[in-house]
């Protein structure tokens, strides 16, 4: 009945699969939000988890949530690599065939021939300044979100080096076999996921100079893209929700 009346309303071809897809979109999107602002909520979730640790929790409702990613990362549709899953190894015994580096996510561009995009997800609690001042008014990268830039360099870099000379790679299954994608290994995108932008507010307001910082910090860092948490829901909100 509910199904006949918004056809009827929209005039659309929607189906069932159409609003089980939106109602499981809603309900990802309330948990996405409950993890980020709960904290007992989340702590239940990583005990919860089957690996240890709260990266571990963000590791898995993304596994789980890939459209995030497709989505939010940005304006080019992504994907998984071969529908499996974001984490990989990407170096050594790995999807390009060579003892191994991980990464927490890897994956394409969706189009005639794929790109691919490497990223690294800590935490939303993950500090992203130091906690004091460098200077009066000046606020130095912090230790975990320096050491995420350089941990997805480094995974590209090697990954790069195992494929040099190729402008497109092939990717294979664990056992060897073909896949038959086709990947472009021309300046790989890299992103890293941390913390959150509230972090630089204190009793509801902003402090423009931890803001100030970390923009000209993440707007300086070539050929990475650092996105918060906070960010990353919002970006979801607008796909599945339009605001």
């Amino acid at each position: 009945m509910v199904l006949g009346a918004v056809r009827t309303a929209i005039g659309g071809g929607l189906t069932e699969e159409d609003i089980r897809l939106i109602s499981n979109r809603r309900e990802q999107l309330q948990k996405f939000k409950r993890l980020l602002n709960d904290p007992d909520y989340f702590q239940q979730e990583e005990s919860l988890a089957t690996t240890r640790g709260a990266e571990a929790v963000w590791q898995a409702f993304f596994e789980a949530n890939q459209w995030i990613f497709g989505y939010g990362l940005n304006l080019i549709a992504c994907e998984s690599i071969d529908d499996g899953k974001l984490e990989r190894i990407t170096t050594g015994a790995d999807i390009f065939g060579g003892a191994g580096k991980r990464i927490d996510a890897i994956m394409r561009s969706k189009g005639l021939i794929s790109s691919m995009l490497f990223c690294e997800i800590k935490t939303h609690d993950t500090e992203l300044l130091a906690k004091t001042p460098y200077r009066a008014g000046v606020y130095q990268a912090s230790k975990e979100l320096g050491g995420g830039v350089a941990q997805v360099q480094k995974t590209v870099s090697k990954a790069q080096q195992l494929i040099s000379g190729e402008f497109l790679t092939h990717i294979h299954d664990d056992d060897g076999t073909p896949t038959g994608i086709e990947l472009s290994t021309t300046r790989p995108r890299q992103v890293v996921v941390i913390g959150s932008r509230r972090e630089f507010t204190h009793n509801g307001r902003v402090n423009p100079e931890k803001i100030n910082s970390f923009e000209l910090y993440r707007t300086s860092i070539q050929d990475v893209e650092i996105i918060t948490f906070d960010e990353l829901y919002q970006r979801a909100c607008f796909i599945v929700e339009d605001r």
